[in-house]
């Protein structure tokens, strides 16, 4: 059948009222393809995955645990509170590099003078002792005695550190401690201290695997009947006050034996207290502390006898750090948790922006909750896990939230496809402005085909035979168009109506459109064979290329997406003008001359041949009209396009070659001889143009002007 002219007929173009107008709500249409229960059931999956990843991560990889204790160690140090007033309970003093200058030898420290401070606090009344100075070797035996004595005679408790072949005592060192340990009656207390795998003092413990003391502070509490509470974990270090004062009152050594002090004041300063005596030295028993992430000390570094007080002061006040570590079942739910909420956020779906609010509001919200309970002295929240747990979950929730939102807007576009141009539901997935009313003008190139006595044949065939034969001509058709970057604007009965460089901007539209009818022709003549029984007819198809207003044409529930304009009217009259030719495929100018811009050995351009200037329908000039045949020989072409310069009067690239003037005459013989001589291409005689110029000349015309 005959196309009835552009923009017309009925087509496949958007329709968003109806059928495939669908597509108008194309926006929201993903979430109705959403099944919320296996979102739910795989965001519940990645929180679970991700979760028991970051508990494991942070419980085995050091590098892991080391970022999540130095986070802690801020919370607990930097942000826990003041203490209102120094420790009445405890006191330290030190043996410093002032006090090693009185003595005749540095080490070990001078038993006479740890014999002058014990008897000296005897007097003072302290309730107990802790001398945290190794006595693992002899000196000089007098002063040795004396300080026996001193503790022997000591009425309160005294503890004695202790240590063993795991602190890299010699067996001789272990048998002299052990003896003094037993003729002075000293308590022993281990002072070795616990380290975290990133060598940082954090935790406690009142008892040793293998060994029958207790620990310093643990032995001081329980050989003055208080009760031992707790007996391990996190140290909960007591801040300075809010003067800069330190949490214990710390005095060096030497000053109580400084003959210018009042003894008397000394009760004043330890009467019933605990008193430790260590050393406080730069290169002996130092160890970094939690208390190292304070920027407003100095030293980086806490001597051993400091860390027994904040020991036993926690013990007497019977302080638990509220820790909910990962290790714990308390952290790894709260991971759990924020692994869920992450997850949940992520595969939820909705606008990016939305998403990434709720991340930075969950996020923050969460480390503004641990920060605020820190401040209060706990519990304290894990932090690095449970936020990187958070992020993670959120990401691979995300990515599977697009995934299955890729999945299901691919299985929209394979539906809508069937219904709309594929290229135009990609260009609606990518800009949904376009389904705004209105065109633009601009150059593209126009095919129309159309199938000879269609309307015959589908009077004698069954519906059904009718409609897998049309089925399969047009799934080959849109093919071809597809695979030369064409679409399809339209089926009309048998018609097919394709545009190339409307739907983006494409300069090579025109060679694409001319190349695409001769693999159309190609399938086309294929399939008239294979099916010549049923009374399939040829195809003939019409290429031009123009200015035309492109875009969507309608009211505003129903619309097209299509062309409009003279040269779609002019395409599809090339396309009926074969009918009077005999041709199949016919090309105009325009579209040849803009082809050749772009054609190179890569993507030639098939040979054409000059038919004539056509008078149209609907034209007041006439249009020059090319030919595309794929099957005539190379020598009829020669001889065809000698013999029609012959008559050629407009500027044909293949006329003319000899600057001849037109001679009617000389081209009727010369198509005579063509179509007749023994000597003749085999295929002359039958060719559309040969036959069709000589009917004309016979006729008495004598130019290239059909009309």
């Amino acid at each position: 059948m005959e196309a009835e002219g552009p923009g017309h007929a009925p087509g496949s173009g958007m329709t968003p009222g109806g059928g495939a107008g669908g597509a108008g709500q194309g926006a929201a249409a993903p979430s109705r393809f959403r099944p919320p229960p296996l979102r739910l059931l795989l965001g519940l999956l990645i929180a679970l995955c991700v979760a028991a990843a970051a508990i494991a991560g942070f419980r085995g990889m050091q590098t892991l645990r080391s970022l999540e204790s130095g986070l802690n160690d801020r919370l607990r140090v930097i942000l826990s509170p003041y203490s209102e007033t120094q420790d009445p309970r405890i006191s330290i003093l030190t043996v410093t590099e002032d006090t090693l200058a009185l003595f005749p030898y540095r080490s070990p420290v001078d038993r006479d003078f740890l014999a002058d401070l014990i008897i000296l606090l005897n007097d003072a009344g302290v309730a107990a002792i802790g001398l945290d100075i190794l006595i693992d070797q002899p000196t000089e035996p007098a002063k040795d005695q004396r300080l026996i004595e001193a503790i022997r005679d000591f009425p309160g408790t005294l503890v004695l550190a202790w240590a063993d072949a795991r602190a890299g005592l010699r067996p001789a060192q272990e048998a002299f401690l052990a003896d003094f340990m037993e003729r002075s009656g000293a308590i022993p207390g281990f002072a070795t201290v616990r380290y975290d795998p990133d060598g940082v003092v954090r935790r406690f413990e009142s008892t040793l695997p293998g060994a029958e003391p207790m620990s310093f502070s643990a032995a001081l509490l329980t050989a003055t009947d208080q009760p031992l509470f707790p007996t391990e974990g996190l140290v909960d270090w007591r801040r300075e006050t809010p003067d800069g004062s330190p949490a214990f009152q710390k005095i060096a050594s030497q000053i109580l034996l400084n003959p210018a002090m009042p003894r008397a004041m000394f009760r004043n300063w330890f009467a019933g207290r605990y008193v430790m005596i260590g050393a406080d030295l730069e290169q002996t028993d130092r160890h970094q502390t939690s208390l190292s992430v304070d920027p407003t000390i100095s030293n980086r570094t806490n001597p051993g006898v400091l860390l027994h007080a904040h020991v036993l002061s926690q013990m007497l006040d019977g302080r638990e750090v509220r820790d909910f570590d990962v290790r714990g079942w308390p952290g790894a739910a709260i991971v759990a948790v924020m692994a869920l909420i992450g997850a949940g956020i992520g595969i939820w779906g909705g606008a990016l922006y939305w998403r990434l609010a709720a991340l930075a509001g969950a996020g923050i919200g969460y480390a503004a909750l641990a920060v605020w309970l820190s401040s209060l002295a706990g519990p304290y929240f894990p932090v690095a896990p449970a936020l990187i747990a958070f992020v993670v979950s959120f990401a691979i929730g995300g990515a599977t939230e697009a995934f299955l939102s890729s999945r299901e807007k691919q299985f929209i576009r394979m539906a809508f496809s069937h219904y709309l141009e594929p290229a135009m539901v990609d260009r609606l997935a990518r800009d949904r402005s376009s389904l705004r009313l209105g065109g633009e003008r601009r150059e593209i190139s126009f095919i129309f085909t159309d199938v000879a006595g269609f309307t015959d044949m589908s009077e004698n065939l069954e519906p059904e035979a009718l409609a897998e034969l049309l089925n399969g001509y047009f799934d080959g058709m849109s093919d071809i168009i597809a695979r030369h970057s064409g679409t399809i604007d339209k089926f009309i009965g048998d018609a097919v109506v394709a545009l190339f460089g409307a739907m983006t901007q494409e300069p090579d539209h025109a060679l694409n459109a001319i190349r695409c009818a001769a693999e159309m022709d190609a399938f086309a003549e294929d399939y008239r064979r294979a099916n010549a029984h049923l009374g399939l007819g040829v195809t003939r198809i019409g290429v031009h290329t123009g200015v035309a207003s492109v875009g969507n044409f309608g009211g505003r529930k129903r619309f097209d997406y299509t062309a409009m304009g003279d040269a779609m009217n002019t395409a599809a009259r090339l396309e009926s003008i074969n009918k009077r030719l005999g041709t199949r495929i016919t090309v105009s100018e325009a579209a040849r001359l803009s082809a050749l811009r772009y054609a190179d050995e890569t993507r030639g351009l098939a040979e054409l041949r000059p038919v004539g200037r056509v008078m149209l329908k609907g034209k007041v000039e006439p249009v020059a009209v090319w030919n595309l045949d794929r099957v005539a020989s190379q020598a009829t072409r020669d001889a065809y396009g000698a013999a029609f310069a012959r008559i050629a009067t407009g500027n044909w690239a293949e006329g003319g070659a000899d600057g001849a003037a037109p001679d009617p005459a000389a081209a009727l013989t010369a198509l005579e001889r063509l179509a007749t001589a023994p000597d003749a291409p085999s295929d002359a005689a039958q060719d559309p143009l040969v036959r069709l110029h000589l009917e004309r000349l016979r006729a008495g015309e004598s130019d290239d002007r059909i009309v």
